[in-house]
């Protein structure tokens, strides 16, 4: 079966995630800070009407730090808390990939392997596959989530 994939980069990896779980993909702009949040939460934007939290997926994996500039977009996704805005250095497009061709994840990876669901080679490069959805953990979440719904 064949799913389509955004393809965006961090660093110098290339990595996908599911489009069916992509809202829209947006300019980056610089979020209004929300105090005693985790370090990788940059802080809020208003997107269309609501308030979305803006996360850094460098910072979140300890890969560095998303600089704002004309490559970087913000890649809105629905997690179980509602929206969220993760931050990327550039988008690279969008594929569609054979499910059966995704592979297991190598032992070392930058990124931990809960937030992965498998490694695929397309068209000569090794693209990592990751859940936007597991990228937070149930207590960052509730921490989103009290921070925005109070």
């Amino acid at each position: 079966m064949n799913k389509h994939y955004l393809l965006f980069r961090l660093e110098d990896e290339l990595y996908g995630a599911e489009i069916d779980t992509i809202r829209e993909i947006i300019m980056p702009e610089e979020p209004t800070r929300v105090p005693s949040n985790p370090e990788f939460i940059e802080g809020v934007i208003d997107y269309r009407g609501y308030i979305v939290p803006v996360l850094d997926l460098k910072k979140r994996f300890r890969l560095g730090s998303t600089p704002y500039n004309e490559e970087a977009r913000l890649v809105v996704s629905d997690v179980s808390i509602g929206n969220v805005a993760f931050m990327v250095d550039e988008i690279v497009g969008i594929n569609r990939i054979a499910t059966e061709t995704l592979g297991e994840l190598p032992e070392m990876t930058k990124i931990g392997k809960e937030y992965l669901t498998g490694v695929v080679r397309d068209r000569g490069r090794l693209i990592i596959m990751m859940d936007l959805s597991k990228v937070l953990t149930v207590e960052e979440k509730d921490i989103l989530y009290e921070a925005l719904y109070g």
